[in-house]
């Protein structure tokens, strides 16, 4: 297997920015505005206290075996023949999950910018862009992502500023109409929006850092980032549209940027979905390398090499991408993966923490 090479606690929050991001910026005040109505923005601030517990808990998880990343230390835990399943579950869970970020943006770009353009012509020039860049050490995609960073910063610039005219603050009120029930059910919906931290679990023993606390900073921060340009999303668009129309308007923040006009730049929306495009790669080839390392580790000494794995995937990836057409599916499908989200990288862990702490595992390593 290819030995990974160090990266930066700078570099660690850009790859987690950049995962977390995502295509849930642009819907994600329409799915809460069904199930948090008003308080779309507190269930997303809860949803991103509840992701920092999960990275407590997988930054404890790793500090018990300092020198190896998730996919090589899981066999210490529960053997071999469960650790091979449980990687092989995760190569799954990461490939499954860049198929449906694939599609679920190619169907944006479709639907706002390229009508009479084929689905599968924007399927296959994601995939091979990501399949690409998956083939890359840690590092390199650390080096990537950190460029890509700027386009995180201006995404949140045009948003802001394209939205900061004809707000309505009693969009907002009243806090808590319904009481806390639709707030706990928006906290659980808008919680996939954060899934991204889960790179902790590869990442861990690759980060640089003279403290391991101060990776659990790095995260933080990282998270930190992710939750304010969620929640700026979220008030902009409560502020902007009344709940019915939330409901009605799947990107709605695509429809803003539409509708603001300046004289310097016009077509923001345009401009805004090209620059997302790099955010929404990165997450996609981050999955991919995630899923090629869980299916190499099959094997304490490997299983195949990542590049071999990486277009095996974007094959599979590809050829999915013609059986997924109807928009309706694809957002089912993404509702299972919510549910498996949080059993691989909340569920699964607490069980190996409690496996771990009860065999001693581990501890000879720190």
């Amino acid at each position: 297997m290819r030995k990974e090479e160090t990266i930066s606690g700078r570099q660690l929050i850009s790859l987690v920015v950049m995962v977390q991001l995502g295509t849930e910026v642009l819907s994600l005040p329409h799915v809460e505005a069904d199930v948090a109505g008003k308080d779309t923005w507190l269930a997303v601030l809860l949803a991103g206290l509840a992701a920092q517990v999960g990275i407590i808990l997988l930054w404890w998880l790793g500090s018990r075996y300092p020198t190896r990343n998730f996919y090589a230390y899981l066999p210490l835990i529960v053997g071999k023949p469960i650790g091979a399943s449980i990687n092989l579950i995760f190569g799954c869970y990461y490939t499954f999950s860049g198929l449906l970020l694939t599609l679920l943006y190619s169907d944006i770009l479709k639907r706002w910018l390229f009508q009479l353009t084929p689905r599968w012509v924007l399927i296959l020039m994601l995939l091979l862009v990501c399949g690409y860049a998956a083939t890359s050490t840690l590092r390199q995609l650390a080096n990537i992502s950190q460029t890509f960073m700027v386009f995180a910063y201006i995404s949140f610039l045009l948003i802001v500023f394209s939205g900061f005219y004809g707000l309505d603050v009693r969009n907002l009120l009243p806090v808590l109409q319904d009481g806390w029930y639709p707030i706990m059910k928006g906290v659980y919906t808008a919680f996939s929006a954060y899934v991204g931290y889960d790179l902790l679990l590869y990442a861990y023993p690759y980060v640089q850092t003279p403290s391991k606390k101060k990776l659990l900073l790095w995260m933080s921060l990282a998270n930190a980032f992710t939750g304010v340009f969620y929640i700026a999303v979220c008030l902009i668009c409560s502020m902007k549209f009344n709940l019915t129309q939330l409901t009605l308007i799947p990107e709605p923040i695509i429809f803003i940027l539409k509708n603001y006009q300046i004289q310097i730049l016009q077509s923001i929306d345009i401009l805004f979905l090209i620059f997302y495009v790099c955010i929404v790669s990165a997450t996609v080839y981050v999955y991919f390398f995630m899923a090629a390392k869980a299916f190499v580790h099959l094997r304490s000494q490997g299983l195949g090499k990542q590049h071999v794995w990486v277009w095996t995937m974007v094959g599979v990836c590809l050829i999915g991408g013609f059986f997924m057409r109807k928009r309706n599916d694809i957002l089912q499908f993404s509702s299972i993966q919510d549910i498996v989200s949080i059993t691989l990288v909340v569920g699964l862990p607490v069980i190996l923490l409690i496996i771990s702490g009860l065999r001693g595992a581990g501890r000879n390593e720190i």
